[in-house]
Formats: C-alpha cells, structure tokens, sequence
C-alpha cells in the first residue's frame, strides 16, 4: 500500500472536467490543504489508458502513463511519482469508451475488465463512470428524482447529449457551483441510483454501502445498455458518498421516498 503524502484526482479531458473539478474539491473539501488533493487530465479516455496498461502487463503506473500522455499534467505534477500518491482516484465518461467499441469484438465486457482493474485508490487506482459523460452532473431538478433531460439516453444520440443536457438548464455554469448546490446534487444522486437498483424507497447508508459499488452499477447500467439505452448518473456525488461516512450521508440526504416530477418518466417508467 502506499503511503505518499497527496491523493491525486485524474480526469479525462482538461476543460470542461478540470473545471468541474477545481469547483468540486473547492466546495467539498474546503480543508484542501489538509486533504493535499491534486488533480489534473489524462487527455485520453480510460479505454486507451488500459489498454496501455494492459499491453505493459499492468507494471507501468497510471501516474507515468498520463505523464506521458498530457502536457499539463506532466506539469502538475513534476517532481512526483506513484509512491508520493497515497491515493489515486479516477473519473472518466461512459462515452469515452463507448466511442471505442466498434475497435473491440467484446465490446463492453472490456468496461467490466477496466472496473475490475481500477478497483482499488491504494493500487491501480479507483475508477468512477460518469453516465453518459461528464455533463450529467448538471443534470439535476433540485429535489427530484428525474433529471433535467429525462432519465435515460439512447446510446444512438449520446453524441447530443451535451447540448440536450444545456438547453433551457439553469444548472449549466459548474464553476459556479455553490455548497448547496452539491448538496441538492449529493440528494438527486441517492434518489436515482436507488431508482436504478429497483428499490421502492430510497436506501439507507448500511445499504448503500453494501450493495452499491462502481461495478453493481455499471452491471445495472448494462441492463439498459443492452437496449441500446444507458441512464443518466454522475460519478461526482457516487464518489462523495463512497468517501465520507455516514454523518455526512445524513446531512445531504433528505429523502426516504422518491420525490418525481407529476408524468415524468423515471428508470423507463411513467409515474404518478
């Protein structure tokens, strides 16, 4: 295990999800000093990154491969190696990947392999998938369970995604994000992740804990995958509640039930 003194957060791309990260740890963890967190892009998705590690038979470090890969984080970075990273967390689109399906026979079963490889912050590193991409986290309706845009995105149109997710959103300026706006992000997200494993209530802690992981999703996520569809889930709140205990989930959670717009349709289903 390593023992180094920052944890490093990797993202894919060096706009749009730099900029939600720099308002993400800002706001969530304001003792950034004390959390050493520094973060910075791979400029490839997390399917190229693994195929890379792969071909090394996993004895290069993620840390030496996006140093190779990313100018930026190469200068983030300079003077430090894996050991001086206690923790290595990753976020990375469903998209990404997605869009390198066609180069590989199997498909997503080669996602399931990446969740089973960054599986660990203390070694290869742990991955979050955000659900189409990175704009779901502004895909919200305060204190609702279905989201801005509807619940679920054909994968035929992701490629729209980002403008759909930003017409008429009043949530589309991230770097701005205040502390209750996270809050309300923290709330929709525990709302939708227990509409997507089919509870009729929304979990508590001790099962949240239990039962819900980067890999149970992706596995309830490829329930709509293959139908072509994937519900829309952001990785950002997922990782909050993976990380603190259970004071902090009892601070942003508000609901027991699910609080859903009158006709919308949730998890594929029309409710009332």
């Amino acid at each position: 295990m390593n023992k180094g003194a920052y944890t490093a957060i990797i993202v894919e791309g060096a706009n749009r999800e730099m900029q939600v990260l720099e308002n993400f740890v800002k706001i969530n963890f304001k003792s950034a000093e004390r959390y050493k967190i520094i973060y910075f892009p791979a400029e490839q998705n997390i399917y190229m990154l693994w195929k890379i590690m792969h071909r090394d038979n996993f004895e290069t470090d993620i840390i030496e491969i996006v140093r190779e890969y990313s100018e930026q984080a190469r200068k983030i970075v300079s003077g430090l190696s894996r050991k001086d990273f206690s923790d290595v967390f990753l976020f990375f689109d469903y998209d990404g990947h997605q869009n390198n399906l066609e180069k590989d026979k199997n498909g997503d079963k080669i996602l399931l392999q990446m969740l089973e490889t960054f599986d660990n912050e203390t070694e290869n590193g742990k991955l979050y998938i955000s659900y189409p991409m990175v704009e779901a986290v502004r895909d919200f309706i305060p204190n609702k369970c279905n989201v801005f845009t509807n619940c679920i995105c054909y994968l035929k149109n992701i490629v729209y995604y980002k403008k759909r997710s930003a017409n008429g959103n009043p949530n589309i300026d991230i770097k701005s994000y205040t502390f209750q706006e996270w809050r309300e992000i923290i709330n929709v997200f525990a709302m939708r992740v227990s509409c997507l494993f089919n509870k009729n209530r929304v979990v508590k802690f001790e099962e949240y804990r239990e039962e819900i992981s980067s890999l149970t999703i992706y596995e309830k996520q490829n329930e709509y995958i293959e139908k072509g569809q994937i519900f829309i889930l952001s990785a950002f709140p997922e990782f909050l509640l993976d990380y603190y205990r259970k004071d902090f989930w009892n601070s942003n959670i508000k609901f027991s039930v699910f609080q859903i717009e009158q006709q919308q349709i949730c998890c594929g289903k029309k409710r009332k």
